[in-house]
């Protein structure tokens, strides 16, 4: 019986300390931080320019994660963050609208991409796109870990 109840506390003490990756959560402008981006740039292989400003993340856990984050990059950025994407290969095999319902500020349409690409990896889904809004360059991106 002690055991059951020190596993049962550690377990719980577990679960409290990694309580925010256990829960599906949304950052805007004013929450979305470096460690994100970091996050983001760890998971995806994309190095986000310094300058760029995180606006929107949201996250479904935890077996399989899935990201979503749109980010604003600088111009003058742009021609390396275009020959990064260019690097990837559309897959095939990418699932449609993968889990788009679940985030109400991702674009249901991409058709004035600046560039795009729908990569399947060899542990990941990823998809990245381009776009020029109101004057500013934004970059949607959507990572997800293939079960």
């Amino acid at each position: 019986m002690k055991g059951m109840r020190e596993a049962i506390f550690l377990l719980t003490l577990f679960l409290i300390g990694c309580g925010k990756g256990f829960k599906e959560y949304d950052l805007d402008q004013t929450s979305f931080g470096a460690d994100t981006m970091k996050l983001i740039e760890d998971a995806s292989g994309i190095k986000i320019p310094g300058g760029a400003k995180g606006l929107r993340f949201h996250y479904i856990p935890p077996i399989d994660p899935i990201y979503f984050a749109k980010i604003e990059i600088p111009d003058a950025d742009r021609k390396t963050l275009e020959a990064q994407i260019e690097r990837f290969k559309d897959g095939k095999e990418f699932p449609d609208n993968f889990a788009n319902d679940r985030c109400d500020w991702w674009p249901s349409s991409f058709t004035n991409a600046v560039i795009s690409r729908k990569a399947v990896l060899d542990y990941y889904y990823l998809e990245l796109y381009l776009m020029k809004e109101d004057g500013r360059l934004i970059l949607y991106l959507k990572y997800g870990a293939r079960g």
